[in-house]
């Protein structure tokens, strides 16, 4: 799997640290980890969004992991945008959940809020438990194709319920901000 790593301008300096440690999770599943640096333009979570759902269009990457201060915000972000479905968690249980249960395209975690001490071996703990989520199928198993069938029903609001990307992007770069 491609995984973009994508961050607003504002956590530059964890960049490289986050970078790292993402690549190294990574390659214990066989994924490739793809940079998607963009911290010389200023971007805000917003812009960082439209990124992540551009490469996902292009199929430059088929996963996205993200964040911003709270790792809230970048969600939301995400979730606006054409072809993204994109989940939050602080904890293995919570990637795992995401994982295997909603199978979204993109994560974000919070990489200000209650970033401490030992923080970084708390990311790479979530990050196994999300990469290893993605292999399994659905929680609980009993449960699996009732699951399956949830997520599919999810995947088709999201798509019908939003132009489509090319639409998105002509719209959204003609609009003033205000």
């Amino acid at each position: 799997m491609r995984i973009g790593f994508a961050l607003a301008s504002s956590l530059a300096i964890k960049q490289d640290m986050l970078y790292s440690l993402i690549q190294d999770v990574s390659s214990e599943y066989g994924h490739t980890v793809i940079l998607l640096d963009r911290q010389g333009d200023n971007l805000d979570y917003i812009d960082v969004a439209i990124s992540c759902g551009t490469a996902l269009y292009r199929e430059e990457v088929d996963f996205i992991l993200t964040g911003c201060s709270s790792g809230l915000g970048m969600q939301l972000a995400c979730n606006y945008v054409p072809g993204i479905i994109c989940g939050y968690g602080t904890s293995e249980i919570e990637a795992t959940l995401f994982a295997r249960i909603n199978q979204g395209n993109a994560f974000s975690y919070p990489f200000a809020l209650n970033w401490g001490w030992a923080s970084e071996v708390v990311y790479r703990s979530v990050l196994h438990a999300l990469f290893k989520g993605l292999t399994q199928v659905p929680y609980p198993q009993a449960e699996a194709e009732r699951k399956q069938q949830a997520t599919d029903k999810l995947k088709r609001l999201k798509k019908t319920s939003q132009l489509d990307f090319e639409d998105f992007i002509k719209a959204y770069n003609t609009k003033d901000d205000k």
